[in-house]
Parts: structure tokens; C-alpha cells; sequence
């Protein structure tokens, strides 16, 4: 529903509208998210452990704009679509993810942690630009 918002220097009135940032559930989605639920959790998990990383929680969502997020609090966000990827792909977006956990931004220090964990990283992600979200 877009919002409207009145401007009392112009008295116009503006229409926001977002895009919305969830795709929409279907029987598909829930038994994508069944299986990520099944297999993403464990495998970060598993690449936390072996590389140092302590994060707080992870979700899984089904987000348009993105394979997965970290906030400041140590939250991972993954896509419920990662399991549509190739394991190395997988690996990758969690690898990334990860590194989030220490550098927040995509400065050079982040890419060095990156590069230290993943050296073909730049590969992986060109490869994962032709996957789509949707």
C-alpha cells in the first residue's frame, strides 16, 4: 500500500511506494525453506567452527534482494534459496557472511579476511551473479 506524505513548503503531496523485499510464499518456498532450514544451520555451523567465527543466531528467509545479511548484533540472515546453489556457492555466501562478523563493511581488511578463508572468492562471485533470487 503506498504511503502518502504531504510537503507543507510545496503543499504537494508525494506517493512512496516500496518494492517489496519478501517474494511471496508458495508450497515451493515452503519446502525450500524445509530443506535450508535442514542443511544451512548445520554447514555454517560447521565453517563458524572450523574458522573461529561465533555468531548469534542465524534465520532463514526468503528475501528478493539478497543470499544473506549480518547485523551488528552477530545475526546471520540466509536466503532460503541457497540450496538451489552448488555446495562451493553455498560455502561462499556463508564464508561472507562470516567475515561480517569481524569487518562490517567491504573495505580492504574485510576482502583480506575473505581472501585468507576463500582464495578463489572472486571466482565464486561472479559465478554466483548468474544465479537469480527469483
Amino acid at each position: 500500500m503506498p504511503r502518502v506524505f504531504f510537503n507543507p513548503f510545496t503543499g504537494l503531496y508525494y506517493f512512496l511506494r516500496r518494492k517489496p523485499r519478501r517474494a511471496p510464499v508458495t508450497p515451493e518456498v515452503e519446502q525450500l525453506r524445509a530443506q535450508a532450514k535442514a542443511s544451512l544451520p548445520p554447514r555454517l555451523k560447521e565453517l563458524a567452527d572450523e574458522h573461529g567465527f561465533t555468531y548469534n543466531r542465524v534465520t532463514i528467509k526468503n528475501n528478493i534482494s539478497n543470499w544473506g545479511s549480518c547485523s551488528v548484533r552477530g545475526n546471520i540472515n540466509l536466503n532460503l534459496r541457497l540450496v538451489t546453489l552448488p555446495q562451493p556457492l553455498q560455502d561462499y555466501v556463508m564464508l561472507h557472511e562470516l567475515c561480517h562478523l569481524k569487518e562490517m563493511n567491504h573495505g580492504p581488511k574485510f576482502h583480506a579476511l575473505l581472501e585468507s578463508l576463500c582464495p578463489n572468492h572472486r571466482t565464486l562471485e561472479k559465478e554466483l551473479r548468474q544465479y537469480k533470487l527469483r
